[in-house]
């Protein structure tokens, strides 16, 4: 717009009441092209006519071919070239001489023919780009839908694996145990033991078959609250826990998702699971409230230090940073037991997935506990 303005400098001492007119419209008009490309054109098209502007046709033209349809386009170069290859005023062109007609032809051919071919190629590269930006999202969706394909594969394969192994071996200790729980013995503490494998053995099976279904299924989702977890399960869980436990559960006022009483019910089965391998028979106390502002669920799991010889076994957890301060004798203590397990390391990750944190670490009197704040 600029220089198509500059040009006026070449024409001012011609300005007469028809050259102002037209150079006038072609100036005042140029801003228009986007909006009104075509009749831009046809507004700036007398001013080239006359001879006196030639670059507002031309850049009016560009427009029209980098946005219109191939009929415009085709129209508008036909007008624009008529405007060139006309000589004004047109009752000289019988005067003419050859020479001067065909300079005037090939005149009107280069004003109307460049600024159409760079108008078309213009357009080309948009229509490229944004064809180019589709391939792109085509091929990223399309390594996405593979990736998923791949996702569904393994989880079908890891489904196989678990019901050809697992579930062969603890059907076998589920028939066994039902068996010697049948036999006539008069010792009531194996008659209890053999019933309480079968339970056990009967409920890792069915908690074998929920996975597996979640597997099959292909439900992310599912897998959270697979197992038949949940608050109301934490004094049979206890029960079945072969310690002595004392558990305390107060009930939020905002009743907790699925996946947060999952979230409970595996972190305090992992935290006595931990206890019976590595402080055996010591007194663990679980408990689990909403936290003094009710956002957040509170659960915590303390054990005291296992009965016997000082140097006997320890918790072995695996490498934690160290935890928040947390109330109670545990806080500020932050040792955190070396060892080579995942079980708190899992916990750790769905505590996080639930946008909460866990921490766990010796308590000063010996014992360990482990503590996990989880929103509601």
């Amino acid at each position: 717009m600029a220089v198509a303005a500059a040009e006026l400098l070449t024409v001012d001492e011609h300005f007469t009441a028809l050259p102002l007119a037209v150079c006038a419209v072609a100036a005042l008009v140029l801003p228009l092209r986007r909006r009104l490309p075509a009749a831009t054109l046809c507004a700036t098209l007398p001013a080239m006519l006359a001879g006196y502007l030639w670059l507002p046709p031309m850049v009016a033209m560009f427009q029209v071919a980098s946005g219109g349809s191939r009929r415009r386009t085709a129209t508008a170069c036909v007008l624009l070239f008529a405007a060139a290859s006309c000589p004004w005023p047109v009752e000289d062109l019988p005067a003419m001489t050859r020479q001067e007609v065909l300079t005037y032809v090939e005149a009107g051919v280069l004003m109307s023919m460049g600024p159409t071919a760079l108008g078309l190629l213009a357009r080309t590269r948009l229509e490229l780009r944004a064809r180019l930006a589709d391939l792109t999202a085509t091929r990223e969706r399309e390594q996405r839908l593979e990736a998923e394909r791949a996702v569904t594969r393994e989880r079908a394969r890891l489904a196989r694996e678990m019901h050809d192994t697992v579930a062969h071996h603890v059907g076998i200790i589920a028939v066994q145990s039902g068996a010697l729980r049948a036999a006539e013995t008069a010792d009531a503490w194996k008659r209890d033991t053999a019933e309480s494998i079968r339970r056990h053995s009967v409920q890792a099976l069915e908690e074998l078959r929920d996975m597996v279904g979640v597997l099959r299924a292909s439900d992310p989702g599912a897998a959270r609250t697979a197992g038949r977890t949940g608050l109301d399960g934490l004094r049979d869980l206890a029960d079945d826990s072969l310690l002595d436990v004392t558990v305390e559960v107060e009930a939020p006022a905002a009743e907790p998702s699925a996946e947060v009483e999952c979230a409970v019910f595996r972190i305090v089965q992992e935290s006595l699971n931990n206890v019976r391998k590595h402080a055996p028979g010591a007194p663990v106390s679980v408990r689990v409230a909403p936290a003094p502002d009710g956002a957040a669920l509170t659960v915590e799991v303390r054990n005291a230090p296992p009965p016997g010889p000082a140097g006997g076994p320890r918790p072995v957890h695996p490498p934690q940073p160290r935890p928040e301060p947390a109330p109670g004798p545990c806080a500020g203590s932050g040792d955190v037991l070396p060892g080579g397990g995942y079980g708190l390391v899992g916990l750790r990750e769905r505590a996080a997935l639930l946008g909460g944190s866990l921490s766990a670490g010796r308590c000063p009197d010996g014992g360990f506990a482990v503590r996990a704040v989880l929103p509601l």
